[in-house]
Formats: C-alpha cells, structure tokens, sequence
C-alpha cells in the first residue's frame, strides 16, 4: 500500500505527480484546463533546469540554428563588451561588491555575462537576478549556519548528502567530453522514490550548494588547466573560452530516465525543487543537456512544453528513446570508454563502470574527490582557527613577558 502522506508538503508533491496520470473522463474544457496545467509544470521544470543548466529566459525570438552543430551558442548582441562593461560599473569600481567566491577562477566579468545571457541581456534584470544572488549567498541557512561561505566552512552534514545521493542518484563529475567540457550525470529513475518525498528541503538545499560550489571552485578550474595544456600542445578546445583567457564555465548534463514510472517522478519533483535555488544563484553553467532513454510519454510532453522554451533553450536540449540512436549521439561526444556501461548497447566497446551513485549508498570515485574537497574546506578553516589563537596566545605571552620587565625595572 502507498504510505501515506504525513505534511503539506508531501502532499503538494503527490498532488504534482497524480497531474500526469490519465485523467477521469470529464468535460473538454475541464481536460482542456488540465491538459494547460501539466504543460506549465513542465515548462516551468525546464526552465528551472534550464537555468542551472541552461537560459532561464523564455518567448527569445531567434531564427532556427544549425541542427547538425553538436552545441548551440547563445546569439550575443554586437555590442554585448559594451554591456557588461555597463553591469560591471553597478557594482563597484572593478566589481568589487561582487563576492569572488561566486565567481570561476574570480573572473567576475564572465558571472556578469552569464547573468546577461540568464536575463536576455537585460540590464535591470541581470542586475537585480545577481543582487538577489548575492543577498541569497548571505542568508541561506542550513541548520544553524548561515549564508555559504559559513555552511562550507562547518561541519560537512553528511546525513544531509547521504539521503540526497540516494534520490538523486549519479555523479558530480563522470569525465570530460572530446570537446573539453566536464560532465554531469544524473540517473532520474533509479532513485528512492519513497525518500524523495520524506527528505526535507534542506537535504536539497544543502546538496545543491556543496555541488554548485564544487562545480564553481574546483571543477571549472580544473576543467580550464586542462583546456590550456591541451591547446598548447596545438590541439582544439571548443569548451575554452576566447573571451575569457580560455575559462572553461560551463558542463554538460546527461539526464537518464530509464526506470522512469509514476513513482519515480518524485525524484523528479525533487529536481524541480533544486533547480528553482540553482537557476537563480548559478545560472547559465551548461552548454548542453543530454536526456537518454526517455519514455514514450515524454514525446508528448515535450512537444507541448518546446513551443514555451526559448530557442536557445531548446537547442541544449537533446532528447534520445532508442538505444543505438542515443548511443551514436553520445558518442559524438564523449569517449567510447567514457560511456556508462548502462547506456551501451550490446555489441559495442565496454563503457564505464560503477561511476554513479546507488541507493544503497554506494560512492564512486568521482564522489569520494568531491567529498575530500569539502572536507579540505573545513580544514582550512580549522587552520585558520587555529593559526589565529597561536597568534593571540604568543601575544599574551609577549604582553606578560614586557609586565614582568616593567616590574623588574621599577624594583
């Protein structure tokens, strides 16, 4: 029997999933109405997951790109140095109110342009998106931290990352693509769909913060030395940035749906639910999304949520049912060998194994490194601690040490 739900917010979330199943007879209009309903949360879902991984902007009136190029550039405007150099005197003379923290290698005039590019090159939007950032990167509390920088430096909340690794199944980092961008992979359908709905939205929170700023601090940077040595040795790197001393900000996504049923869905309202903190705080940090072995009812949903999506949008998204077809299309991109197992067709190179996470809490290789990065972070911290009360402790001494003096001298 399906266990029931405890709190409103599971309810919501239940209430969410029944949307897509089959509809009771009822009047046209009423179908019409519900029909209206799931295409909105499904475009509101992509958009969200088009703001982590993609534009959040939507209705870009844009001519069709070319559909045989494997990645899609966002249509800057001519002029689009001028604006950011324009954002950039909002904040400060160089953009020093902008934290370099939340910035790839503290290039903070690339976070101004992706800002831009999130709102359409919108002046006041992207300002106001990035402020808002900016004020959330303060405020965010996990427990009794507060804002970011705090949350990194504490005590890692293991529990927290346990319980999302086992809904969210996949991995921070599988490998790089021929073109150099790193990849992220997320398995939708394999997660625990019971723990989607009981896990509280802090486990959320919190897992979307620890893999936002690994991606930001040690991912991309990694990512960018890579590009570097690779061009110096006279080979081409798309993912390096010309604009930018060859940054490398952004990742592809590979979103597998296999196993993908009614109850599974829940691992996709999570999804939504983590990607509506992500898109507006770490925006435009994919140059594409790979979604593989979709169910035949996402053709159908797909098609009614692609019309709402900018053009952009839709052309980072590409979406594969067939074995073999998706097979050749990640292959375009990546390494035979670099393939996850599960999504190699029998008779072709052996691909990875064992590079995502399970439910039964098993932790690749990838996710091991992300783990002992944050634990360097509370490290640091600790040493910094303690740095500070040798120095406080060898002044006390030095203090007592000049009373004594005194006093020997006034004897």
């Amino acid at each position: 029997a399906r266990p029931r739900l405890l709190d409103a917010r599971r309810i919501d979330a239940d209430r969410w999933l029944r949307s897509f199943s089959r509809p009771r007879p009822r009047a046209r209009v009423a179908r019409a109405r519900d029909r209206a309903r799931r295409t909105r949360e499904m475009s509101s879902m992509f958009g969200s997951v088009g703001g982590w991984f993609s534009a959040t902007a939507d209705g870009e009136d844009k001519p069709e790109t070319d559909p045989t190029k494997l990645f899609h550039e966002f249509p800057h405007p001519e002029n689009w140095k001028e604006l950011v150099d324009e954002l950039a005197g909002r904040f400060g003379e160089d953009c020093e109110e902008i934290p370099e923290g939340m910035c790839p290698l503290g290039n903070r005039r690339a976070t101004l342009r992706r800002f831009l590019v999130a709102r359409k090159y919108s002046l006041d939007d992207a300002e106001a998106a990035l402020r808002e950032a900016m004020e959330w990167r303060k405020t965010v509390k996990i427990g009794d931290r507060v804002g970011v920088d705090a949350i990194l430096a504490s005590e890692p909340r293991w529990d927290l990352l346990a319980d999302n690794r086992k809904i969210m199944t996949g991995t921070p980092f599988l490998c790089y693509t021929k073109q150099g961008f790193p990849v992220y992979m997320l398995r939708l359908g394999k997660g625990d769909a019971a723990l989607a709905t009981s896990a509280s939205d802090e486990t959320h929170v919190y897992s979307t913060i620890v893999r936002a700023e690994h991606l930001v601090q040690s991912i991309i940077p990694e990512a960018t030395e890579r590009a570097k040595k690779i061009k110096a040795e006279g080979k081409e790197q798309e993912a390096s940035s010309d604009d930018y001393d060859g940054l490398v900000d952004k990742q592809v996504v590979i979103i597998d749906m296999d196993g993908i049923g009614m109850s599974a869905l829940r691992c996709l309202y999570v999804l939504k639910t983590i990607n509506s903190v992500a898109s507006h705080n770490y925006p435009e940090l994919s140059k594409a999304i790979y979604v593989v072995n979709a169910p035949s009812a996402f053709d159908y949903l797909w098609s009614a949520v692609k019309p709402l999506l900018a053009v952009h949008t839709q052309h980072k998204i590409k979406i594969f049912s067939q074995a073999e077809s998706q097979y050749t299309g990640l292959q375009r991109l990546l390494e035979d060998e670099d393939i996850p197992d599960f999504l190699v067709p029998e008779g072709h190179t052996p691909g990875q194994k064992d590079c995502v996470t399970t439910v039964d809490g098993f932790l690749p290789t990838t996710v091991k490194k992300m783990d002992d990065w944050l634990k360097s972070l509370r490290s640091e911290q600790e040493g910094e601690t303690k740095g500070d009360e040798e120095v406080s402790a060898t002044i006390e001494k030095m203090s007592a040490i000049e009373i004594k003096e005194d006093y020997a001298a006034e004897a």
